[in-house]
């Protein structure tokens, strides 16, 4: 069906945007390692970062997309599209303005172990107030998003972020010329979140230029704002849903800033993890959901969310293994450069295996808030949030003390797993989403499949232990080939165990 070929045209377009991103990050690694600079940035360009993120990958399709489709006619739609838009531009404009003046305090709330630290908070402060402008940039690009998916338009949208990586870039290379290891801690904040606002900007133009000609035109008459209205305040559940993952990262960064380095640590490690979660993510936003929303019901929409499901334990769980078996030649071979010393990549690498053992709750997690919205049950995913989020954070913080690392990436787990066991029971009671026995077989097939494929990956590993040590290009064609031994092994031993078939897949990218 066409579902598959749009959802993995979106997942490579992401996978793109994530490629760069962590261009980006290596560079920013390679330039200023785990010190002030990277910790201080980390912390004030968090909030900005994660609207960029999430908003770019189908946040809002949940609030705005059922809204739209209920639309009487094609000029009654345009009104209430273009009254939203004012109406996302103005909240945005006002969240920045806030963010601008509190700054401080939410510095303190995302990074309480840099009180008393002068030059981390200091810089965290700048950098989050000179990057406010993106949220206003991120809500109006997002809610162009959602227009471009609701006219069927999905790859415009899915590039965005890979150009906005591009801008970056672009301005990284420039901090580079510039002789970044000269200039003041400032300094260097300043061009780091010149480049986040260049890369909001890019992301917003190219989502606009998704959008048909026509399809809304700005109001500010008080009956279409009235109209509207109902958008705004109905995003605040899809927002939190999509920011789960991001927020519970916030969360571990929050528990870890009192460890020395451990902020950048587990951010650098955060980007890791989600590159298959952003997949995953990005597909079942601007794809699945929109799908499931069409489908009225029956054995269409059983099919479409069941097959989410299994996609998504299928891509995560050998993604989460074999981070977790190669975490530390990963990170060696991606950021250990310049000011990323070994001690950084030991700190990164442990973070990574630890956060990426959360991927697959996350993604299953994912696919059902995206079921639960299609089928009119945002409530239950609040309730689901509001339970597990801070069940984690606490889990987190306690266990960060005598666990070290351990304990934040605990508090990610544990409130991941209460977010599936939410989400499933309340979806099972309601016959919203189930797995037949044949799908139960299948998804054991495919587990067989992934710790194989993890032992058959780390035993490899064992064997070039001594070129991964080297570092360079050689380590990097070792981490290649066992990234291919694992993805051989994965593929064979799921069509072998029958966890896939080559008809499913046929089947699955025909029309």
């Amino acid at each position: 069906m066409a579902l598959l070929r749009h959802a993995s045209t979106v997942a490579l377009l992401t996978l793109t945007s994530r490629v760069l991103g962590f261009a980006r990050d290596a560079g920013v690694a390679a330039l200023f390692g785990t010190g002030i600079v990277a910790e201080a940035s980390v912390a004030g360009l968090a909030v900005p970062q994660i609207a960029r993120r999430l908003l770019g990958e189908g946040a809002l399709n949940a609030a705005l997309l059922p809204a739209l489709a209920r639309a009487e006619n094609e000029a009654a739609r345009a009104r209430l599209a273009g009254a939203a838009l004012v109406l996302f531009a103005l909240a945005g404009l006002a969240l920045a303005a806030l963010l601008f003046l509190f700054m401080p305090v939410v510095v303190s709330l995302l990074a309480p172990g840099f009180a008393g630290e002068g030059p981390r908070a200091e810089g965290a402060v700048l950098a989050g107030r000179l990057s406010v402008v993106c949220l206003p940039l991120a809500l109006v690009a997002g809610v162009f998003a959602a227009f471009a998916n609701q006219a069927g338009r999905f790859a415009r949208p899915a590039l965005a972020p890979a150009a906005a990586n591009v801008a970056v870039l672009a301005l990284l290379m420039m901090l580079w010329l510039a002789g970044a290891h000269a200039v003041s801690v400032s300094t260097a904040l300043i061009w780091l979140s010149a480049g986040v606002v260049a890369g909001a900007a890019t992301q917003c133009l190219i989502n606009r230029a998704a959008v048909p000609r026509g399809f809304f035109r700005l109001s500010v008459a008080p009956a279409d704002l009235k109209a509207a209205l109902p958008l705004l305040t109905g995003a605040g559940t899809p927002l939190l849903a999509a920011a789960l993952p991001q927020l519970r990262f916030l969360i571990a960064a929050a528990a870890a800033s009192g460890i020395g380095g451990g902020v950048a640590a587990l951010f650098y490690a955060t980007r890791l993890v989600e590159l298959p979660l952003g997949l995953v993510g990005a597909s079942a936003g601007a794809v699945l959901l929109p799908a499931l929303a069409a489908t009225p019901g029956g054995s269409g929409e059983e099919g479409l969310g069941t097959g989410g499901l299994i996609a998504a334990l299928a891509l995560s769980l050998p993604a989460a293994l074999g981070l977790a078996v190669l975490a530390h030649p990963i990170v060696v071979v991606l950021f250990e450069r310049g000011a990323f010393d070994p001690q950084a990549s030991e700190l990164t690498a442990t973070a990574l295996a630890l956060l990426a053992l959360t991927l697959p709750a996350q993604a299953l997690e994912k696919v059902l808030i995206a079921i639960a919205f299609a089928r009119g049950q945002a409530r239950l995913v609040s309730r689901t949030c509001l339970a597990a989020l801070p069940i984690g954070a606490v889990a987190g913080f306690l266990a960060a003390g005598p666990l070290g690392m351990a304990g934040p990436a605990l508090g990610v787990l544990l409130s991941s797993l209460i977010g599936v066991a939410g989400l499933g029971v309340g979806l099972g009671r309601r016959r919203l989403v189930g797995l037949p026995r044949p799908l139960r077989r299948g998804l054991l097939r495919l587990t067989a499949a992934a710790f194989a494929m993890a032992g058959a990956v780390l035993l490899a590993r064992t064997g070039l232990e001594g070129v991964l040590a080297q570092g360079g290009l050689a380590a990097a064609a070792a981490l290649l080939g066992l990234v291919a031994l694992g993805a051989a092994v994965y593929g064979g031993l799921a069509m072998v165990l029958g966890g896939i078939t080559t008809a499913a897949l046929r089947a699955s990218f025909g029309k």
